[in-house]
């Protein structure tokens, strides 16, 4: 697992264990001491508050921007959701006395929220008539909008064109999921050149993920429904319309997680992530078996030994998690059914000086 990946789920781990245990320690009300900190910190209740306070809004924010900004090369600007979802549970946990200070500050943010609606309501009008221009285009609506919007070079993570590209993406998912999870839509999809082997490729995985989204569907519904049958009713849904984007994850992992488009190449890490690699910057291609040790910190997509790595003169762009993170492709490995489909390929669209087979 590469390290990006490790920081972002232990920052995950870290935030939902840290938000239950401080609401935990939370008390129902506080005595009044005026805002004395040498009285507040005299009495327990007031500790544990200013504790918790500490945790929330200064040691999350904290780690967010080590582990998940600065590792994963990440907008400066997203410290904002944790920072405002820090806000959102101290809304609902605090005591009165403090809650009713959030409370404020949630009216405070309509006003901004306008203004941010308002800019984003202008990229979305782009984007949607980029989508619906793109709807006799074949193949993967995805991909219409990388190829549209995605910005060469060496882009400012807060520029104009990576927040389009970034919910053209978004917005891009939920016909692309339509689009693979019906065999009929997909029929005249491209060719696979090879398969890499992922675990959401295989029949008992997609089995269990069902009968899992099923469990958690009529759980969710028998929670809710003695509280309100009518939330249970939309939580339910909301949960079982996933069913759509699970089974589009086990037709592209199985079917198309590897085939030519354009001048590029499309590696579907299941339905999660994506990437379209340019020929012209693909600089070698190699036939070998590599270990994770040897891996290291590369991308690697497939289970067991990678059998193929591929280098590029310059870094390509990885989007995973509907576009919420996107990072840069220096070397690739992957795990393939059949490798020497991948290097005929290239070797035929993008003649090698250094197309070469590792000796085992």
């Amino acid at each position: 697992m590469r390290r990006p990946v490790k920081f972002r789920i232990a920052f995950y781990l870290v935030a939902i264990v840290s938000f239950y245990l401080g609401s935990q320690f939370l008390p129902e009300s506080l005595p009044d001491v005026g805002w004395s900190l040498s009285a507040m910190w005299a009495q327990p209740d007031w500790q544990n508050t200013l504790l918790v306070s500490l945790l929330f809004f200064v040691v999350i924010p904290t780690l967010h921007y080590f582990w998940i900004i600065k590792i994963g090369e990440q907008a400066l600007w997203k410290i904002l959701i944790v920072l405002s979802l820090s806000s959102l549970v101290a809304r609902y946990n605090y005591p009165e006395q403090l809650a009713q200070y959030f409370e404020f500050i949630s009216w405070l943010k309509y006003p901004f929220i306008a203004v941010l609606l308002a800019l984003e309501l202008y990229l979305m009008v782009t984007i949607i008539k980029a989508i619906w221009g793109a709807r006799k285009l074949s193949g993967d609506p995805r991909l219409h909008m990388i190829d549209k919007f995605e910005v060469a070079g060496d882009e400012k993570k807060d520029s104009k064109e990576a927040k389009q590209l970034e919910l053209a993406l978004m917005f891009a998912h939920e016909p692309a999921s339509w689009y693979y999870a019906i065999p009929r839509f997909s029929r005249k999809h491209i060719p696979a050149i090879a398969h890499i082997q992922l675990l959401s490729a295989n029949w008992l995985h997609y089995i269990l993920v069902l009968t899992a989204l099923v469990g958690v569907t009529a759980g969710s519904y028998l929670a809710l429904a003695g509280w309100s049958e009518t939330v249970a009713i939309v939580v339910a849904t909301l949960i079982f319309y996933g069913l759509i984007m699970f089974v589009a994850n086990f037709r592209v992992s199985r079917h198309f997680s590897l085939y030519p488009w354009q001048d590029k190449l499309v590696v579907n890490n299941s339905w999660w992530g994506v990437s379209l690699l340019n020929l012209t910057d693909i600089s070698a291609v190699e036939k070998g078996e590599w270990s994770s040790e040897e891996v290291g910190e590369d991308f690697h997509f497939g289970r067991g030994h990678a059998n193929i790595k591929i280098e590029f003169v310059a870094p390509q762009r990885y989007y995973s998690a509907m576009a919420s993170f996107k990072e840069d492709v220096e070397t690739l490995y992957l795990t393939l059914d059949d490798p020497d489909a991948l290097i005929q390929h290239i070797g035929e669209h993008k003649p090698l000086a250094h197309n070469k087979q590792k000796v085992a």
